[in-house]
């Protein structure tokens, strides 16, 4: 059966339902109420039918974010990668990154800052500047109150 065949499919029209209630019925990016609702699979799981994907890899997106991502996401995750290898991230780095998003039930983004403030930290010349940057605004805060 064809992809499209299947969204036709009662299941997956119930499945779908469940998550647009879920979700309120609005776009979980831009919080749209009032334009076509979709439902997005995060991901997909191999030989695993639409409607029997967890709840928690479906989300509602309105026509316009949902055409985004799926047109961009790719390109977006390779540049990504691109930009991870020409920082120099390592292996160890990228599996503490995935590290801090299984650590979260569900990821946001301040346990990605917390895994990229540890990777930096490394460092020694990003705590020097991190430190040189905090004393110049200290001083600076200083001379426009003094």
């Amino acid at each position: 059966m064809k992809y499209s065949e299947k969204l036709k499919d009662p299941r997956w029209q119930k499945k779908r339902l469940k998550i647009l209630e879920w979700d309120e019925w609005a776009c979980q990016v831009c919080f749209d109420s009032e334009n076509t609702l979709a439902v997005h699979h995060l991901r997909y799981l191999p030989g695993v039918e639409p409607w029997d994907h967890p709840d928690d890899l479906l989300l509602t997106l309105c026509e316009d974010c949902h055409g985004y991502e799926r047109d961009t996401r790719g390109s977006v995750e390779s540049d990504l990668l691109e930009i991870m290898k020409a920082n120099k991230f390592m292996s160890q780095d990228l599996r503490i990154l995935c590290q801090a998003f299984m650590w979260e039930k569900e990821p946001h983004v301040p346990s990605v800052t917390a895994c990229a403030i540890r990777w930096a930290l490394q460092d020694n010349k990003v705590i020097s500047e991190i430190i040189d940057r905090y004393l110049n605004s200290l001083t600076q805060k200083r001379e426009s109150v003094g």
